[in-house]
């Protein structure tokens, strides 16, 4: 099992000192941000990756459709489809697809749902044509208003059923996700469809007004993350397992303390349980 850095857990610091640090750490893989990317160019970030050896897990993120209609649409359409562009031209395999949360005219997420599934609908050939696959990640309710009407891998599968599963999956965040009594069922049910995972930890209280800035490092909170992605791992995924962490009061330690909690965190609260509880199994 790999450990993959997402670039929000380090999110203070330039993407090149980000991979510098992570290389020199032994990570192997990094999970890219559009923002970053586009600030240090492509050809850069080319090169970046080249000599650091990293690879790419993701590409965060794009989407936000489900509340709009219009000229607001067609925009948000077509970032998704420079984002999948983007994607392909960092070696990234898949792009990270948020929703979108209710819009103030309508509060129906069974309205928002199929306004959803026809842009997926017009964005699938894109995505082959790229070779980048839509990777529609559920979030946790707190943000079914203002950032997804999607919050269960149940759902998302909904919405994406009988889309082709080579080119639309879904991204599982731990950290989203662990909270529904329908996870393990869902993840089995998810099998070939999961496209990503990630992992950070949950604790109360959540900071304000930014609630979404409140995740930890494995380890230090309440989610069972072993049991998680041993699941996931049963259901099939064998990528790179992606560290997202969102907190302002880690932002503020120094890069290589981030990287080197990061790794302590995975190796001794994620790999090592999960080798251990696969290795009884063989």
């Amino acid at each position: 099992m790999e450990l993959s850095l997402n670039q929000a857990t380090t999110r203070p610091y330039p993407l090149i000192a980000t991979a510098e640090a992570a290389a020199r750490a032994g990570i192997r893989n990094i999970g890219l941000w559009i923002e970053p990317v586009e600030e240090t160019g492509i050809a850069r970030t080319q090169q970046l990756l080249a000599d650091t050896g990293l690879s790419v897990s993701s590409v965060c993120r794009a989407g936000f459709l489900a509340d709009k209609e219009g000229v607001e649409l067609r925009a948000a359409v077509d970032g998704v489809k420079r984002a999948l562009d983007l994607s392909r031209e960092v070696g990234s395999p898949m792009l990270t697809l948020i929703a979108g949360g209710l819009p103030a005219n309508d509060r129906s997420i069974a309205h928002a749902e199929q306004r959803l599934r026809t842009t997926l609908e017009e964005l699938e050939p894109h995505a082959r044509q790229a070779g980048v696959r839509l990777a529609l990640e559920p979030l946790h309710p707190l943000f079914v208003d203002s950032r997804s009407i999607v919050t269960t891998i149940g759902q998302a599968l909904r919405v994406i059923e009988d889309l082709p599963a080579e080119t639309v999956g879904i991204l599982i965040d731990a950290y989203a996700t662990y909270w529904d009594s329908n996870f393990h069922n869902d993840v089995v049910k998810a099998g070939p469809r999961i496209a990503g995972y990630q992992v950070s930890d949950f604790a109360l209280p959540l900071p304000v007004p930014e609630n979404m800035n409140g995740r930890l490092f494995p380890g230090e909170g309440s989610i069972d993350l072993a049991s998680l992605t041993a699941s996931v791992r049963r259901a099939g995924y064998t990528g790179p397992v992606e560290v997202e962490i969102f907190n302002d009061d880690i932002w503020k330690l120094p890069l290589e303390t981030i990287i080197e909690r990061t790794v302590a965190g995975f190796n001794r609260y994620v790999a090592e349980p999960v080798n251990a509880l696969e290795r009884q199994l063989t």
